[in-house]
Formats: C-alpha cells, sequence, structure tokens
C-alpha cells in the first residue's frame, strides 16, 4: 500500500531544496549559455541520471549503509572537493584564455572558440560526477525522503515514488532554466562578459569547495 496524499506535502518541501542554487544549477547554467541548449540539456541529464543513481543507493539501503561509515563520507568529501576544484581550473582557464586572445566585441561565440579543456569538460559527464561525488545529496536523501512515508506499508515502492516526483518536480525546473540561460546567450558571449562569467563561476565553485571542506 502506498501513501499517495502525502505526495501533495512532499512536492512543496521539494521545491525548497531544488530551487536553491548549488554547483549543479551554476554548472548547468555555464554549459546552457556557453554552448546552448544542446550542452544545457546534456547537463541537465547529467544532473537527472546523477540523482537517478542516488535514489537507487536510496532505495536498496546502501545509501542507507553508506552514511554509517564515515570513512565512505569522507573519501566521498574528498572527490566532490577535488571536482569542485577541477571545475573552477577550468572557469578559470576559459578566462584566462579569452583574456590572452582579447576577442574585438561583437566577436561572437568566444566561448566556443577556445580550448577550455575540452576533454574535462563535459557536460552530461562533469555535471553527472558532481552530482554523485557531493555527500550532502546522499545526506539529504536519507534524511528527507523517509520523513514522508506516511503510512505507506511498502517502504522501497514509496521511496520511489518520492524519488520519481523529485525528478519530475526537477525537470520542470530544470528545462525553463536552460531555456532562459541559452536564449541569454548574445549577451553572455560578450568578450567582457563572458570573462566576468568564467571568473563568477569559478569562484562560486571554490566558495562551495570551501564549505565542504569546512564541513568536513
Amino acid at each position: 500500500m502506498l501513501d499517495f496524499a502525502i505526495v501533495g506535502a512532499f512536492i512543496p518541501a521539494s521545491l525548497v531544496i531544488i530551487l536553491s542554487p548549488g554547483a549543479d544549477t551554476f554548472l548547468l547554467l555555464r554549459y546552457a549559455i556557453k554552448g546552448g541548449r544542446r550542452d544545457g540539456f546534456r547537463a541537465m541529464f547529467g544532473i537527472l541520471v546523477g540523482l537517478s543513481l542516488v535514489s537507487l543507493l536510496l532505495i536498496s539501503g546502501v545509501g542507507l549503509l553508506v552514511s554509517r561509515f564515515p570513512l565512505a563520507l569522507d573519501v566521498l568529501t574528498v572527490l566532490g572537493i577535488a571536482i569542485l576544484v577541477l571545475l573552477a581550473a577550468v572557469s578559470i582557464r576559459a578566462g584566462l584564455q579569452l583574456i590572452e586572445v582579447q576577442v574585438p566585441v561583437g566577436g561572437g561565440p568566444a566561448l566556443n572558440s577556445l580550448d577550455t579543456g575540452a576533454a574535462l569538460d563535459k557536460p552530461f559527464r562533469m555535471s553527472l560526477i558532481t552530482n554523485v561525488t557531493n555527500p550532502k545529496v546522499l545526506i539529504f536523501y536519507i534524511a528527507f525522503f523517509p520523513q514522508f512515508l506516511g503510512t505507506a506499508t511498502n517502504v522501497p515502492v514509496q521511496l520511489t515514488l518520492l524519488s520519481v516526483s523529485f525528478l519530475v518536480v526537477s525537470t520542470l525546473w530544470l528545462i525553463p532554466l536552460v531555456c532562459a540561460a541559452s536564449a541569454a546567450r548574445a549577451f553572455f558571449q560578450r568578450p567582457r562578459v563572458a570573462i566576468a562569467m568564467e571568473f563568477s563561476v569559478a569562484s562560486v565553485f571554490l566558495l562551495l569547495a570551501v564549505i565542504l571542506l569546512v564541513t568536513f
């Protein structure tokens, strides 16, 4: 037996988390601005696959088991910090290259014309890795979802229902975000704006890495 009624309370509560900007949001915005809708949606799918994997860990009970071993969470935290620093380095490199070439105003897609570490800077891959290596995502799932089991007698299936609801709401938020960001490409690809954006994004990633380190 499932408790569908409690989903009505779960969705508004989920919006507080989904609408809160994090590494995933800034990464998606960067890719959508840099590569348009195609890269934006690739980043979105990376985020959704990452959330799906965390959902599977929660539903299977593996996530709860992992959370009980401090060493496992420590390793995940270190990986998360390393990924954030790597993303910051990619943005800094892109910003420095933009400064070096001194792209003239109106010079077109400045970000696309530079080698910003293409082997590392892949929308789907980096969004997926960033999501699954963030220990706070796993901890959030473990702490938040069980509060909405309600009267359900089949816990795994109820958690599946909640996970699917969370993914649907996340998708409905991320799609217009990608569209809005890609629509603003012309503005953000102006050389000075592009440089400011890359360094701003790098600062956000470094700040998130510091926060993870402080709470480590």
